[in-house]
């Protein structure tokens, strides 16, 4: 007999909550015409798309024709950071050092094309040094992204204090708000962004579905090319139902936020206390207070990451690992080693990202099996 999953690896995906999933269905049963169509089915497609994009920018400060829909958080990053950098062949870009791979990796294509990236350190707790960014900035730099909160270690940026800052030298500000939105509250205009990324899956949405702000006046170059749609910034025929699934998800987190906040904040300490009680020698990564509700990041020196994370899988405990393994080896986090972490404790890192359905006994449950692997790990590897 399998054992009950206890899932608690929500900053990687969601499950589609209930309500998501029947307009999903609803939507590819009654209106699966094509919204570029002009017969009936396309009009009423193009109404519901339409309605969709003006709902979903009430809920960011936004106006609808600043919302461009996108597959996700990865191509909404592609296309803020090099749709925007490539009208600027000589112009530089600024990133942080805690930058998602899809910043991170866009940033380095623009590298290889000639422009300059520029990454602002952080500080133990993962959160930028003001002053290094300040220093960064000067004519040439054509855009900042900065991430809002990190995938990782959750840690949330100053980032009403970056806008501000950028603001004054009317400075383009994109950030990637994949893990953040439907976690904290988020409004484009007090954070004065002029491009922000957003996913669905990562709030019980469906995957292949997101959105990117982008402010009126700012021009970017399209990544794809053959149609009209999106205002020929993002075209191909939109995927309407999961759009719709999407928006319904971004306003059940958003009507919620509070709650589910408190709530995820609470979990998360109780799990962390218990951790630290149990278990000798754990490192908290991140900040303990300015972090999205949900996110703890741990390392367990003297047990890599592979081996718990195997170990947690047998006992029915779905976590991560914060560092990227593959063919037998483990390369340790940008991340941790940004903020501070020795090589050899960040390939012990492990991230558990809860959700609104966990309970304090997944969490319990949870720790007795962590407990039982990194004691038994460690004792192999002395």
């Amino acid at each position: 007999m399998e054992k009950p999953v206890i899932y608690i690896d929500h900053n990687a995906t969601t499950p589609v909550l209930p309500e998501v999933r029947e307009v999903i269905i609803e939507a590819m049963k009654e209106f699966w015409g094509n919204p570029s169509s002009l017969h009936s089915p396309g009009r009423k497609a193009f109404a519901l798309l339409e309605n969709a994009r003006a709902r979903f920018a009430a809920l960011i400060g936004a106006s609808p024709k600043e919302i461009f829909f996108t597959s996700g958080g990865t191509e909404s990053d592609n296309l803020a950071v090099i749709g925007f950098m490539e009208r600027f062949p000589d112009g530089e870009l600024v990133i942080s050092s805690v930058e998602h791979p899809a910043v991170h990796d866009a940033a380095q294509y623009l590298a290889n094309r000639g422009n300059t990236v520029k990454h602002i350190p952080v500080d133990e707790y993962g959160i930028i040094q003001m002053d290094k960014l300040e220093e960064s900035l000067n004519e040439k730099v054509k855009l900042v992204s900065i991430i809002y909160a990190n995938n990782e270690i959750g840690t949330i940026q100053p980032i009403e204090e970056i806008g501000e800052m950028l603001a004054k030298r009317e400075t383009p500000f994109h950030s990637d708000a994949v893990q953040a939105f439907g976690k904290i509250h988020l409004n484009v205009g007090t954070g004065r962004l002029s491009l922000m990324s957003v996913s669905s899956h990562k709030i019980y949405g469906p995957k292949g579905c997101g959105a990117l702000y982008v402010r009126e006046g700012l021009k970017i170059n399209p990544r794809t090319f053959g149609g009209s749609q999106e205002r020929h910034i993002r075209t191909g025929t939109e995927n309407l139902p999961a759009i719709l699934g999407f928006v319904k998800a971004a306003e059940i987190a958003c009507n919620s936020l509070a709650g589910d906040a408190k709530y995820l904040f609470e979990l998360t300490e109780t799990m962390y206390s218990e951790i630290y009680a149990r278990i000798e020698n754990v490192i908290r990564n991140g900040h303990a207070k300015k972090r999205i509700p949900g996110t703890l990041n741990l390392c367990f020196p003297g047990a890599e990451t592979e081996s718990v994370l195997a170990s947690l899988d047998q006992d029915g405990v779905c976590a991560s690992g914060g560092a990227a393994c593959s063919s037998g080896s483990i390369n340790a986090s940008r991340t941790l080693l940004a903020i501070g972490r020795r090589k050899t404790d960040a390939v012990s890192a492990i991230r558990f990202s809860l959700g609104r359905e966990n309970t304090k006994k997944d969490v319990m449950a949870a720790v007795d099996a962590l407990e039982k692997a990194v004691k038994r790990i460690r004792t192999i590897n002395k």
